[in-house]
């Protein structure tokens, strides 16, 4: 009986109250396509009123242009700007070697955004009140760092946003558990969308 009652008390202080039942995260999916950007970040509720952001990296896309493998040609050999600007690590291959990636530059010549790694090393814990529009963002630390950011959706974003790591979600007064919450989680798929067949929306 003991055990029983142990067991029953357990399961009632897991998230969704022992019934198996979490948040409903959903994925806001965007292709790279040929861009560096990249993520593995993940969303997991780990409490009734708490979410997890597991470890996982962040790249961001840059500025770029990128050159076709017919305009890439004379790079193979280090000719012409786009092997200049290969030398001069203002460009680099895309994966295949085959098209040239050229980071977009200013007036002085300087590069104006080029693609960065940020990485979050531990599991970043959020707990979340009733009663509020939340949002999650990824922002800026230290050296390769990044954090994780909650706030009320109406705070005017951190200037130091790399991005959306959970989209506004509302959290109406009286909730006492994430499962009758939906997330829509910025996921970041490879490459470019499936193509769609001929009656495909």
């Amino acid at each position: 009986m003991k055990t029983l009652i142990i067991s029953l008390l357990f399961a009632l202080l897991l998230p969704g109250g022992g019934t198996g039942v979490f948040a409903a995260i959903t994925e806001q999916t965007i292709y790279a396509g040929d861009t560096p950007m990249f993520s593995n970040c993940s969303v997991e509720q780990t409490g009734p009123m708490e979410l997890t952001v597991m470890p996982c990296s962040w790249t961001t896309p840059g500025l770029a242009r990128v050159f076709s493998i017919l305009e890439s040609l004379p790079a193979q050999i280090g000719l012409g700007e786009l092997g200049k600007a290969l030398r001069e690590n203002k460009a680099e291959w895309l994966p295949g070697h085959q098209r040239v990636r050229v980071w977009w530059r200013d007036a002085e010549d300087n590069i104006i955004k080029k693609s960065r790694t940020r990485v979050l090393s531990v599991p970043k814990v959020l707990t979340i009140t009733a009663g509020t529009f939340w949002v999650v963002y990824m922002v800026d630390g230290p050296g390769v760092t990044m954090d994780i950011v909650l706030q009320p959706w109406k705070v005017e974003r951190p200037d130091n946003t790399l991005d959306y790591l959970i989209f506004e979600f509302d959290v109406p007064v009286g909730t006492t558990d994430l499962n009758t919450i939906d997330l829509e989680v910025f996921t970041v798929r490879p490459d470019f969308p499936p193509a769609k067949g001929i009656f495909e929306k």
